[in-house]
């Protein structure tokens, strides 16, 4: 991955530690994706017991889907820090943000 986009600029990882919530959005993710299909199954086929190839794609999904799913948390991440703490002044190329004045230019000292 880039470390800034080609386009406005912006710095992906924003401050230390910026991918710990993108790692807790696949875990959640994915994990409710493994229980979702495993109350599926148990709920149509009950009272049979779970066949075995259902554990295998429970498996696959806990290998494989974190990796496939991590480009989509990352940027979901990123969606939701940048809703947490916006744009500051200077971050990104000015071409790309409506920039307000008032709130977004320096203060200038007397």
């Amino acid at each position: 991955m880039d470390e800034r986009c080609g386009n406005c600029s912006l710095h992906f990882e924003r401050v230390e530690g910026h991918w710990i919530g993108a790692i807790g959005i696949n875990t959640v993710v994915i994990t409710a994706a493994m229980l979702i299909l495993l109350m599926g199954v148990t709920l149509l086929l009950f009272p049979d017991p779970i066949p075995q190839a259902l554990i295998l794609v429970e498996v696959a999904i806990a290998g494989i889907g974190p990796l496939l799913f991590f480009p989509a948390s990352r940027t979901l991440w990123s969606a939701i820090d940048l809703l947490m703490r916006p744009l500051k002044f200077g971050e990104v190329d000015p071409r790309f943000v409506l920039v307000d004045p008032d709130r977004d230019l320096p203060k200038k000292s007397p």
